[in-house]
């Protein structure tokens, strides 16, 4: 197949690169030669490329730009997105989009995971957002597939993982305050883009639900991460209440009850994937750590 990969320089696009590329052939353009809030951009690259597939991981994921920024937002999260959609539906190609947890409120008791037909509540700017994207390709794209994942980590890229290691390896490390009352099954790149190219090649269409097995608070995310690396920290827990800013869920526990009822789930369980990736890139990622490159 012929894929279209948006934002390939991302967390999940550069590693969807890495796993689809080994058997498709993949269009990358970078954000200059395609933007994809301008209409006339996006048809010309889809006439020019004709692919199969088009995979959309652009999005503007600061939770705090989004509450200031409506402009940005919009244009990123909502119009870009709604122009794939709609150039997609004309040119008969499989338009594959990332969402996230952020759809939901988070009110449900632990350990009650959203499933993909529970009814969307965001809290935040960042949550609208994106439920206003599943809603523009729902409304565009008559063959699509849109993939709620979260917590998700990986090499490249910043994230929560990252930011407990540069914090803990601070020549004088002050208590690190992390959560102790949000939820959710951190995810590893890697796994995610596996089970894209699954849901792609099986032509899979819907809504999907991709993060790992089970699941751990955000303190026991971080002590975990830790304990594997063999590094000494403080940790202090802290409240979701406590944060500064937009209200993330406090429950971002997503069932892959659909990939599972169709038999094409490849996920596993977190701390194993975890184990994996610190096995494979924990030398690095610490070594970054300490220089500050994070």
């Amino acid at each position: 197949m012929k894929i279209l990969i948006v934002g390939g320089n991302g967390r999940v696009g550069s590693e969807c690169k890495d796993v689809l590329g080994q058997e498709h052939e993949l269009i990358t353009p970078s954000k200059k030669k395609l933007d994809i809030a301008s209409w006339d951009g996006v048809i010309e690259c889809l006439q020019e490329v004709s692919p199969d597939v088009v995979l959309n991981c652009v999005g503007l994921t600061n939770m705090n730009v989004c509450e200031t920024d409506n402009f940005a937002v919009r244009k990123t999260n909502i119009e870009g997105p709604r122009n794939l959609a709609q150039c997609s539906a004309r040119f008969e190609c499989v338009f594959v989009h990332i969402s996230c947890a952020h759809v939901f409120d988070g009110q449900k008791m632990m350990p009650q995971p959203y499933f993909e037909d529970d009814t969307a509540n965001p809290l935040s700017a960042y949550g609208k957002s994106k439920v206003e994207s599943e809603v523009a390709v729902r409304g565009n794209a008559p063959n699509y597939i849109i993939i709620r994942s979260a917590w998700v980590y990986g090499f490249k890229g910043s994230g929560f993982l990252k930011s407990i290691l540069q914090k803990a390896l601070e020549k004088n490390p002050k208590p690190i305050k992390v959560m102790s009352d949000q939820y959710g099954s951190p995810t590893w790149n890697h796994r995610l883009a596996l089970q894209i190219k699954e849901l792609i090649e099986k032509k899979a269409k819907g809504t999907y639900h991709v993060t790992s097995e089970g699941y751990c608070s955000r303190l026991e995310y971080a002590k975990y991460a830790l304990d594997k690396l063999n590094i000494k920290a403080t940790l202090e827990p802290c409240s979701i209440k406590d944060l500064k800013g937009p209200m993330p869920p406090a429950n971002c526990l997503l069932e892959n009850r659909l990939a599972k009822k169709q038999g094409l789930s490849v996920m596993t369980n977190w701390k194993k994937d975890l184990d994996s990736f610190l096995d494979k890139f924990g030398s690095a990622l610490i070594k970054k750590a300490k220089m500050r490159k994070i």
